[in-house]
C-alpha cells in the first residue's frame, strides 16, 4: 500500500506547474489502476459491445469519452466538496488546482454524473447516427459487468494510495474482515484527520517537548506511542533529533507576508547562512539553517530588515514531517542519547483502519459472475444496468457507515445521499422499462 509504486527518470522536463522532481516523475499506484481499469474496460467492452451491435471503434471512442467525463466529474465535485483545499481561488489557481490530479482528489459519485452527461452527448452527437440503430439499453447490459470491474480495480487504487479507508479497528475487540489496514503515515492522505481531527495518534510515533522561546529548535522526543513503529526501532524519550534523513536537523524559518517585505526578509536571512527552500507560496518563503544557532541570528536581521513580516520557527525534522514526500516511506534519525549518536530509522504507520476500499473491491468482483450469470436471463433489456446499480448502491450505502465522513443531512453523508439516489434511479428505470421493453419471458406466439 504505497502511493507511489515507481519513479520514471525524468528531470528538467516542464510540467504544469514547474519542473519534474529532481528523483524523477513519481508514477502514483492510483494512477496505474486507473490505467489498468482503462485499459481492460476498454478491451472487454470491445468484445461485449458487439451484443448490441456496436462497432468495436466506436465502442472503444465511447469508453474514452465516458472516461474523461467521470474524470471532470469526479475532480470537479472533490473541489467543491473540500473547497477549503484549494486556498487560491482565483480562475487560473483554480485551473492549475483542476489539473494536477496526481496530487490526489477524485470522487466517484462525481464521476457518475460527469460519465453520464459524457455519454448523453457521445449518444446523441454518434449513436444515434449509427446503422443499423444500436440499442441503448442493450448496450447498457453489455457494459454493466465492466463498470463493476472498473470499481473493482479502482478501489484498490484507493487502497494502495491510502485514501478511502474506514473509521479505526480494533482487531483485538472485534474480528476486522481481511485484517486491519496499516496504511504508511506520514503520506497518507487522510494523516491530518487521524492525527489532527480524531487525535488517534501522532504524525510519526512520538511526541515533541515544545522547545524553549528563542532557544534550540530541534526537536526533543517527548513520548513514544507503545506498539509503534518509533518504539520498536528504539527511540526513547528525551532523545533529541540531530539528523532527519541524512540531514543535520537544523533550523526552519517561515517567512509570511508581501512579496517585497519577504523578499527583503530572505535576503536578510540568506545573509546569515541560510538557503531559501523550494515549496513557498505566494505568502510564505522558507529558509533553512543546518546550524540553528545561526537562524537566531538571521531571524533578527530579518525583523530589521523587513518589520512588517511574521517569523515562525521550526526545525528540519517539523518542516519534513509537514510536506513529506509521498514517494518517502521511511523516516531516518539520529538522535542524541547520552553524548552519543545514535540512528533510528522506521516506518511510521497509521492505526489500524477498516479496509473499506478492499470491501468494495471483493463486492465488485462477485457481482461480475452475477451479471454475466443474469444475462441471458434478464426479463428486458437495460435489467442488467438496474440491478447493477441496485446492488452498487446497497453496498456503498452500508460501507459508508464504516468510512469517516461528515454527515450533510439526517445524519447520512453526501456518498450515502448519493447512494440514494442511485437506488431511487434504479428502481424508477426498472419500472419504466418494465412498461415499455417487451418482456424476454413471455412465451413467443405461435406460429401461424
Amino acid at each position: 500500500m504505497y502511493q507511489i509504486l515507481f519513479t520514471l527518470p525524468l528531470q528538467k522536463l516542464p510540467v504544469v506547474g514547474g519542473w519534474f522532481p529532481p528523483d524523477g516523475y513519481p508514477v502514483p499506484a492510483f494512477g496505474v489502476m486507473l490505467f489498468c481499469a482503462a485499459v481492460l474496460g476498454t478491451a472487454w467492452a470491445t468484445r461485449r459491445g458487439a451484443k448490441a451491435g456496436m462497432p468495436g471503434p466506436r465502442v472503444q471512442d465511447m469508453v474514452i469519452v465516458i472516461f474523461l467525463g467521470g474524470l471532470f466529474g469526479a475532480r470537479l465535485l472533490y473541489m467543491i466538496q473540500y473547497h477549503h483545499q484549494f486556498p487560491d481561488k482565483s480562475i487560473p489557481g483554480l485551473l492549475l488546482a483542476f489539473v494536477q490530479i496526481w496530487k490526489g482528489g477524485i470522487i466517484f459519485y462525481g464521476s457518475v454524473v460527469g460519465g453520464v452527461v459524457a455519454y448523453l452527448v457521445f449518444y446523441r452527437v454518434v449513436i444515434r447516427r449509427l446503422q443499423p440503430r444500436v440499442s441503448a439499453w442493450q448496450l447498457a447490459d453489455a457494459v454493466a459487468p465492466i463498470l463493476a470491474l472498473g470499481l473493482a480495480l479502482g478501489r484498490i487504487g484507493c487502497y494502495l494510495n491510502g485514501c478511502c479507508w474506514g473509521q479505526a479497528a480494533v482487531p483485538e475487540a472485534c474480528p476486522v474482515p481481511l485484517g486491519g489496514a496499516h496504511f504508511p503515515l506520514l503520506p497518507a492522505l487522510g494523516r491530518d484527520q487521524l492525527v489532527k481531527d480524531q487525535r488517534l495518534q501522532t504524525s510519526a510515533g512520538f511526541t515533541v517537548v515544545p522547545p524553549a522561546r528563542g532557544g534550540d529548535p530541534r526537536a526533543v522526543v517527548g513520548a513514544v506511542e507503545p506498539g509503534s513503529a518509533a518504539e520498536a526501532a528504539g527511540l526513547k524519550p528525551g532523545d533529541k533529533v540531530v539528523g532527519v534523513n541524512g540531514r543535520p536537523n537544523g533550523a526552519v524559518v517561515e517567512v509570511l507576508g508581501g512579496a517585497e517585505e519577504r523578499a527583503r526578509a530572505v535576503a536578510a536571512l540568506t545573509a546569515e547562512g541560510g538557503r531559501e527552500e523550494p515549496g513557498g507560496s505566494d505568502r510564505a518563503s522558507k529558509v533553512a539553517f543546518d546550524d540553528w544557532l545561526k537562524a537566531g541570528d538571521g531571524a533578527a536581521a530579518a525583523r530589521v530588515a523587513a518589520p512588517g513580516v511574521t517569523l515562525i520557527q521550526s526545525d528540519t525534522l517539523a518542516d519534513a514531517v509537514r510536506d513529506w514526500p509521498r514517494s518517502r516511506h521511511d523516516l531516518a534519525l539520529k538522535v542524541a542519547r547520552d553524548g552519543n549518536e545514535v540512528d533510528v530509522t522506521f516506518e511510521p504507520r497509521t492505526v489500524p483502519l477498516y479496509p473499506t476500499q478492499l470491501y468494495e473491491t471483493v463486492s465488485m468482483l462477485l457481482l461480475i459472475p452475477l451479471l454475466l450469470a443474469f444475462y441471458p436471463f434478464r426479463r428486458h433489456d437495460g435489467q442488467l444496468m438496474t440491478v447493477c446499480m441496485a446492488v452498487y448502491a446497497v453496498h456503498r450505502f452500508v460501507n459508508e457507515s464504516l468510512r469517516v465522513e461528515p454527515a450533510v443531512g439526517l445524519g447520512l453523508t453526501l456518498s450515502q445521499w448519493g447512494s440514494v439516489v442511485i437506488l431511487a434511479a434504479a428502481v424508477g428505470i426498472e419500472l419504466y422499462l418494465r412498461r415499455v421493453m417487451p418482456n424476454r419471458w413471455a412465451a413467443a406466439p405461435a406460429a401461424p
